[in-house]
């Protein structure tokens, strides 16, 4: 009976409503389906894989110095602007630079004009040298005198043999006289000096018909050998002092001299060189980590200088469940906060390490932009959504 009278009373309730409206207005049905769930919104409906990450530059150089020093002068600030070779601190370099004026005056000194003429003289000379020692070979090859000057030789000795028989036979005539006499002392002249004008003779006669000996010919070709070395190091040497170029092969003391002395100034220099942090790269200064008067010490980081460029975004959290659906060169959307803009890049690296986050296992995925946004900067945050391959 209490059913009966709720259901009753239900119906003239609805009744009464249908005619105060004028047109009866149907209840709302609901319908509850167990097998289905609700459809999910954003990249996760489209299949598209979301994580979150920050903006970072490519091309970041923290720079430091090799060598340890004194601050002299610091240049740039945070935020500057800085341009490819621009010196950012310098440590105290007087003594750098005392040494490399030296070694460059050096320098300057064997390579001036008086210096050149030196070269150039001595090169000369050496082919003086040359000459001489080339004509005593050929002369090894062809004979010492002509047919005509040798038959003289041999008539002028004839002529002398008969001298001396005379001369001497005059002697022997003359002999037993005491040794005081003067008609033997002319004799005895007589015949020493003919026997001395016959030797002369025979000699200058086999020297002009003999050949020369094993170590005549080794020594005159030996002394043209040094002399065509000293030539070539001459030559070499004069044109190291006018700056053309030689050979990688060339030697010689004076060239080796100045070799060293261009050494040495190429040390100084890079001496020098050492105390001043140059930027690699335009870029904007992010830090400056020490002052003028402090000691910076080798490898102690001084200068951040950021390209902002060439920007990217580091994914934080991209799980070890999504990482199979992202691949290089896979097109993704950035969504920058800061911006309150999107943009669209591609993936260039995924790192091989993983990383663990709030005890999930993440990997850092690198991607660059098609088209860098006005106004980017390294620190902001974005969210990436990865679309799949281009």
């Amino acid at each position: 009976m209490k059913t009966t009278s709720l259901i009753g009373a239900l119906l003239l309730l609805t009744t009464a409503c249908g005619r105060l409206g004028g047109t009866p207005t149907p209840l709302p049905t609901v319908v509850l389906d167990i097998g289905a769930a609700a459809s999910p919104s954003g990249p996760a409906a489209s299949g598209g894989v979301t994580a979150s990450g920050f903006i970072s530059s490519s091309r970041e150089a923290n720079l430091s110095f090799g060598q340890g020093g004194i601050v002299q002068a610091v240049h740039v600030a945070v935020g500057d602007s800085v341009r490819a070779g621009d010196v950012l601190v310098e440590l105290e370099s007087t003594p750098a630079q005392v040494e490399l004026d030296r070694a460059q005056r050096a320098v300057r000194e064997m390579t001036s004009a008086a210096g050149l003429a030196a070269a150039e003289q001595a090169l000369a000379l050496a082919q003086q040298e040359q000459d001489k020692a080339q004509k005593k070979v050929v002369a090894l090859t062809y004979p010492r005198a002509t047919e005509s000057f040798i038959k003289n030789l041999q008539a002028q000795i004839t002529l002398a043999r008969r001298e001396l028989a005379e001369a001497t036979q005059g002697f022997n005539h003359l002999e037993d006289l005491p040794d005081n006499d003067p008609g033997k002392a002319r004799a005895q002249v007589r015949m020493s000096e003919a026997q001395a004008n016959l030797n002369k003779l025979v000699g200058n006669y086999n020297w002009y018909t003999g050949q020369p000996s094993e170590i005549d010919v080794d020594l005159t070709n030996a002394n043209f050998e040094a002399a065509n070395a000293a030539v070539q190091e001459a030559q070499w040497y004069a044109a190291a002092v006018r700056g053309d170029p030689i050979p990688a092969e060339a030697s010689g003391a004076k060239l080796t001299a100045l070799q060293e002395a261009k050494g040495v100034v190429l040390a100084a220099q890079a001496r020098l060189e050492a105390t001043r942090v140059i930027s690699p790269a335009d870029g904007v200064v992010g830090s400056v980590g020490i002052s003028p008067g402090e000691y910076a010490a080798p490898g102690q980081p001084v200068v951040i200088v950021t390209d902002l460029e060439h920007l990217q975004v580091e994914t934080t959290d991209l799980s070890e469940l999504d990482l199979p659906k992202v691949q290089i060169g896979d097109s993704a959307t950035i969504a920058i906060d800061a911006l309150s803009e999107q943009a669209v890049g591609h993936v260039v690296a995924i790192s091989p390490v993983a990383e663990i986050l709030g005890g999930d296992v993440v990997y850092k995925v690198i991607v660059t932009f098609d088209e860098q946004p006005a106004g980017l900067r390294p620190g902001m945050t974005a969210v990436v959504t990865f679309e799949g391959p281009a």
